[in-house]
């Protein structure tokens, strides 16, 4: 195994949440990999542009909130069989129209 030098508190390379986490990224479609990729740049680029930190700890609590979901089979079903006139990536909704979403 190749040694790592990372900070006191880093994860390592081969903690088992990460091996969860990167089988459920593997387990996505590639346009929601990209989208993960795309986010991930953007959260990079607003810190670096502002040098707030609050966009970096915003990221990573909503992947590991993506993460936890999409780690769940029932809910990755729900989301593969949800209608596909649902909003694109990105895109927002109104906080009724997600409620009445998930009453369906």
């Amino acid at each position: 195994m190749n040694e790592e030098f990372l900070p006191a508190g880093s994860v390592p390379h081969d903690d088992p949440a990460v091996e969860r986490a990167m089988a459920t990224i593997d387990g996505l479609e590639a346009s929601e990999q990209r989208e993960l990729l795309r986010s991930t740049c953007r959260a990079m680029l607003a810190f670096q542009r502002t040098k707030d930190v609050d966009h970096l700890v915003h990221f990573a609590n909503n992947l590991l909130a993506t993460i936890r979901l999409r780690g769940i089979p029932d809910y990755v079903e729900a989301v593969r069989s949800a209608p596909k006139d649902r909003v694109a990536s990105g895109g927002s909704l109104d906080i009724d129209e997600v409620l009445n979403r998930l009453m369906e």
